[in-house]
């Protein structure tokens, strides 16, 4: 009995000294455990994002990334560039990316051609578009028979070709479209002299104007409705990672705010976004998409989208009669502005 009970007391002394050699206290508080810890310094979550131009529209998910905003929010976004909307959106269908940042058009296009697609954010609401044309050019005759250019079919900058055109009092027959693969290329297509015109906007006009181009329809003055950026996901996705794209929500409002309130710090953003040099190009830009187009909450409702969706049926008969709001997911935006995270 005696040694039993020996053991017994050898036993307790033993755990005793452990707990005690391992930073254990009979009188202080005891130390966060290992899985506390671990809770504490959880690594953040991985996310593959695209953006699918380099354009003023795809500041605030670029501004968020640069700016640690994402971070903050326990996010690691991979976001990176895939130059052209319909190829960002095939990397968003073909898993590429979880997260995709192009049209609304491009959305209800890969819609009713079978990819389960919602947009959760509308940055651009309004087009910022302006149909541009060489110094030489008179009237509406002028483009007559004439190419005129565009980034991609089914995209933004076709849906604004065609209403300019239209508003000039000329049918979409009279004139030839070519959709070049990007911005960028339309960009330089016009400035190469391959198509006799098309639309542009800041920081692009800037470049057109230098070369002698000149603003023959204006449809952003005009407020024409926009679906121009959007941040895009697969619904099941969206139903799966529901805490994840509520994260990166809340950071793309963040950014807005942020970049509506510090200019100076947001153009070098800005330009290291754009590769645009140019200090007044990027001054003009600011003021334009930031000040005037950002809205603080980026919410996505069906009015613009009805109208967009008529406007692109012109060309994709596809869409003729959508009900977009299969297509929109606004409750991500609106728990943001539940929680006042814009102020």
């Amino acid at each position: 009995m005696r040694s039993g009970f020996a053991l017994r007391v050898s036993a307790i002394a033993i755990s005793m000294a452990i707990v005690v050699g391992c930073g254990g206290s009979s009188s202080g508080s005891p130390r966060p455990t290992v899985a506390a810890s671990a809770t504490a310094t959880a690594a953040p979550i991985k996310v593959r994002a695209a953006y699918g131009n380099v354009t003023p529209a795809n500041l605030a998910p670029f501004y968020a990334k640069e700016k640690g905003i994402f971070l903050k929010n326990g996010l690691d976004v991979d976001l990176s560039l895939i130059d052209g909307g319909g190829k960002a959106m095939a990397a968003l269908i073909g898993n590429s990316v979880e997260i995709a940042q192009l049209g609304g058009t491009e959305t209800m296009s890969a819609y009713v051609g079978g990819g389960d697609v919602e947009a959760v954010t509308l940055f651009v609401p309004v087009s910022p578009w302006v149909l541009m044309a060489p110094a030489s050019y008179t009237g509406p005759n002028d483009l007559k028979g004439k190419t005129i250019g565009v980034a991609s079919k089914g995209g933004s900058s076709e849906v604004a070709a065609n209403q300019a055109i239209e508003k000039l009092g000329l049918k979409l027959t009279d004139v030839t479209v070519l959709a070049t693969g990007s911005v960028a290329n339309l960009t330089s297509a016009m400035l190469a002299n391959q198509v006799y015109a098309g639309p542009g906007h800041p920081p692009d006009t800037a470049a057109l104007f230098k070369a002698g181009y000149k603003v023959i329809m204006d449809l952003a003055a005009q407020k024409v409705p926009a679906v121009e950026n959007c941040t895009i996901v697969q619904k099941k996705y969206a139903s799966e990672h529901k805490d994840v794209l509520q994260k990166y929500v809340d950071s793309l409002v963040q950014a807005i705010v942020a970049m509506k309130k510090d200019k100076p710090g947001t153009l070098p953003v800005m330009q290291k976004l754009l590769g645009v040099s140019d200090q007044d190009a990027l001054s003009e830009t600011y003021d334009y998409y930031v000040t005037q187009i950002f809205p603080t909450y980026p919410e996505v409702t069906p009015d613009a989208w009805n109208y967009s969706r008529d406007e692109l049926a012109k060309t994709n008969a596809a869409v003729k009669g959508l009900d977009v709001t299969k297509v929109i997911d606004n409750s991500f935006v609106k728990d943001a502005q539940t929680r006042k995270l814009g102020g």
